[in-house]
């Protein structure tokens, strides 16, 4: 059930592009559990990929640091609950925000610039941009971010997918993002776990363990990016649990550099 719903989501898009139907396509947003996430190519893959790895200009402490960062929100949903448990926690977030989810949320996204969390550019389209599509969904959800926050936004962006280029990082910092685009170390994958907690994409010990996986991963990094989605119940309500669990294990929340 879950690969055919994806696949009609995905033949869905193809067939509006295929029509000419630019509507939907350039305001498409994943819903809140959308079984797909940014990690669909795989940092195993494309490691070394720009839009998948931390650029070193942001000159992060990793050693025993984490810096938690969630995409594709804001979700009216979850967002306001994962940032109370940051709050509890006294962890700063990093929030990477798709464009077409901005209209309505706006107060969500002053929250979080009030609580200290970078409010970050996601394209305004959750789509792998084509060259002629690219400037416009990167510099449209800039400027509705600044409208929505009534200052201009730390300049931080991320690819949907970690779909980064050579020549897309060359308009991401003519853009006004001196990094280019902000990959991850760790991948909680918690769209693949999503609303039945199963994930077959982990290690058998985890497939039903989510907050173990995540754990896991922070033990076996150190510290760097961690990648969760705000419209993921199953991050909503286990991250309390994941922040918990690391901290017994002496590990520290940091901030992404506000540029």
């Amino acid at each position: 059930m879950r690969s055919t719903a994806r696949l009609l989501r995905t033949l869905g898009l193809g067939l509006a592009l295929a029509l000419g139907c630019t509507a939907d396509p350039e305001d498409f947003a994943h819903e809140d559990d959308a079984e797909e996430g940014d990690s669909q190519y795989g940092v195993d893959e494309a490691a070394a990929a720009p839009g998948v790895r931390v650029p070193a200009s942001l000159a992060l402490d990793t050693r025993g640091t984490f810096y938690l960062t969630f995409d594709d929100g804001p979700s009216a949903r979850y967002t306001r609950r994962i940032m109370a448990v940051l709050a509890a926690h006294h962890a700063p977030g990093a929030f990477f925000v798709t464009g077409a989810n901005i209209a309505g949320n706006e107060a969500i996204l002053r929250e979080e610039s009030a609580a200290g969390h970078r409010v970050a550019n996601h394209q305004w389209s959750h789509v792998v941009a084509t060259s002629a599509q690219f400037t416009t969904f990167l510099t449209r959800e800039r400027d509705a971010l600044d409208r929505a926050l009534g200052a201009p936004h730390p300049r931080l962006f991320r690819y949907p997918y970690g779909a980064g280029s050579t020549a897309k990082e060359t308009v991401v910092r003519a853009s006004g993002y001196p990094d280019g685009g902000i990959g991850w170390n760790v991948d909680t994958l918690d769209w693949c776990f999503g609303p039945d907690a199963y994930c077959d994409k982990v290690p058998t010990a985890y497939r039903r363990d989510y907050v173990g996986w995540v754990v896991s991963e922070a033990r076996r990094t150190g510290g760097g990016v961690m990648l969760f989605h705000d419209i993921q119940g199953i991050t909503a309500t286990n991250l309390d649990s994941i922040l918990t669990r690391m901290e017994a294990l002496g590990y520290h929340f940091g901030a992404l550099p506000s540029r």
